[in-house]
Order: C-alpha cells, then structure tokens, then sequence
C-alpha cells in the first residue's frame, strides 16, 4: 500500500512541476538599482545621535554625508570598506576625540555616486601592532545613494 501512495505521490509532483510555469523572463524586469536585493531597503535607519548599530542604514540624498562614531580603546583603530570603492569616499575625521569620558574615531561616508546606488560599508576594529593587526570586532551598514 505504501508503494503505490509513494509511486502516485512523485507522480502527482512531478506532473505540477513539468506543468509550472518557468521563472520569469529576468531580462524583462527593470530595477532602478541594479542590485535587485536592496540590503538595506528594510533596516533601520543610522541616527544622527550614535555609536553606529551594526545593519543599519544610511540613505544619502543629494550628497549627504554621514560621520560614523566608534568607540576605540587605546591601541585600536577602525577601518573602513566596500565592495564598490567608486561609490563612496572615507575621510577620517578625529583619530581619537573624547566624548563623555571615552574615545571615539570619526570616519566621514562621502558618497561619490550620481546615479542610485546600493553599498555596504564595512568598518573593522583593529588591533596589534602593523605587521601583526587582527579584528576583534565587525560592524556593517547599508548605504543607499539618491542624486538630487
């Protein structure tokens, strides 16, 4: 009895994938951005007010710059990437400026893009000696790029 349930269960399956319809032409959709994902069209928004949450999202609008607080200790320093080196300039900004009795590094996202654009910006705690660097701790942000 099982056989024949089994047989007719791969059967019925197999008959509604052969009769399915193809996925869709991807040559036939248009996205405004070409990343048609969008990392950070749902995360929340980076505050003015900070240090940086990891996922969060900058939207840069008609060239809007964003100044990324991290926290350092001393003998650490953040570093900023992105995939897309074309779409967004860092300037750092304060090296170690104290606030409120701790240190922070101010790094500047300058975004270079007239057309829209989708990065994430990586920003990785160093620390050790050059030659002999490691990370300790990884934050990533979203930025999305609208022109004027």
């Amino acid at each position: 009895m099982f056989g024949k349930l089994s047989s007719a269960l791969i059967l019925t399956t197999l008959g509604s994938i052969a009769l399915a319809d193809g996925p869709p032409d991807s040559q036939a959709i248009t996205y405004a951005i070409e990343n048609p994902l969008r990392p950070g069209a749902k995360a929340p928004h980076c505050q003015a007010q900070q240090p940086i949450i990891d996922g969060c999202t900058f939207h840069s609008v008609a060239g809007d710059t964003y100044d990324a607080n991290l926290q350092v200790e001393p003998g650490e320093i953040w570093v900023a990437s992105t995939p897309d080196p074309t779409v967004v300039d860092f300037q750092p900004i304060a090296k170690a400026q104290q606030k409120n009795g701790k240190f922070n590094q101010v790094i500047r996202i300058t975004p270079r893009a007239s057309v829209d654009a989708d990065t994430t910006v990586t920003f990785d705690r160093l620390v050790g000696q050059p030659g002999s660097l490691r990370v300790v701790e990884r934050r990533r942000i979203n930025v999305m790029i609208h022109p004027a």
